[in-house]
């Protein structure tokens, strides 16, 4: 009599049990970080702390629950048109703030277009306004959020450029090791950054980010943004154009050896680069 063989049990592939935003948090943003530069660029125009902060395009708003740790008087509102990362917002960010802390941050499904919630700070973080392909959306947006600033309050911009960001099949790929954060649970993971396709005539450009990992899993594609690579004179232009008083320009500065630091400062010129990063603030 013949004995049935157990198949053997499949373990689960990394990408099975990855967590899309936990590491693009791990491998893009730093929360911690952004909000103390959101608080030197307000101080460095006003020369005082800012209370009040809305996220445009939040996604899962994590700089909005960073934002509220601060003390009792701050608080914040994100706003994005996609459920599922506000979803996952108040799945897992949400529940990890206090009480209080929680009742000071909003998450608004909404078009930033329409958006009226007044702040000290605006923020469109991550090149998210570069969804906007034309210039009469872009000064639709600037015009609405200057309408929403306080009398005296910023509108913070990041952007990137340089010649590599103008030829296609262009990728950046960096190992992430294992964190030791809140999000420990997340496998070591290659990131990549992935410049699809762009266009010279309309500046249309295709990016995806994907996650990589050890035992050969994947997340291809885990996502992508469709946008038009804006230039820093346009976007200053286009700010004078929609009210703001001033623009002023922070841009990253380089370590001992030459290389990009991570920290920014405000200029008046740039130093030519193949890919840099930098905030424009627009100021009310």
């Amino acid at each position: 009599m013949s004995r049935t063989s157990k198949k053997p049990r499949t373990r689960p592939k990394m990408a099975d049990l990855a967590d899309k935003y936990a590491l693009y948090r791990l491998a893009v943003q730093d929360p911690e970080h952004e909000v103390q530069e959101f608080l030197r660029f307000y101080k460095d125009q006003f020369g005082r702390r800012p209370t009040r902060l809305r996220e445009d395009f939040c996604a899962a708003a994590a700089v909005c629950c960073e934002w509220v740790k601060l003390g009792r008087e701050y608080a914040a509102v994100g706003v994005d048109l996609d459920p599922e990362p506000l979803g996952y917002c108040r799945r897992t960010y949400l529940p990890k703030l206090s009480a209080t802390e929680q009742l000071r941050v909003r998450l608004l499904q909404q078009d930033v277009r329409t958006c009226d919630v007044r702040a000290d700070i605006i923020a469109a973080q991550n090149y998210s306004f570069f969804i906007f392909k034309t210039r009469a959306g872009v000064l639709e947006y600037f015009r609405q959020v200057h309408r929403c600033l306080a009398d005296e309050g910023i509108f913070i911009l990041d952007m990137m450029g340089g010649g590599a960001m103008q030829d296609e099949q262009i990728s950046e790929s960096r190992q992430v090791g294992r964190p030791t954060s809140e999000d420990k649970l997340q496998p070591p993971f290659r990131y990549v950054w992935e410049e699809a396709s762009f266009d010279p005539i309309t500046h249309d450009v295709l990016f995806h980010i994907h996650f990589r990992f050890p035992d050969g899993s994947a997340l291809e594609r885990a996502f992508s943004y469709d946008w038009r690579l804006w230039t820093m004179p346009e976007i200053r232009e286009l700010l004078e154009e929609a009210g703001f008083s001033q623009s002023h320009v922070y841009w990253e500065t380089e370590d001992k050896k030459g290389e990009p630091s991570g920290k920014y400062r405000r200029a008046t010129r740039g130093r030519p680069d193949q890919a840099w990063l930098s905030y424009v603030i627009g100021v009310k």
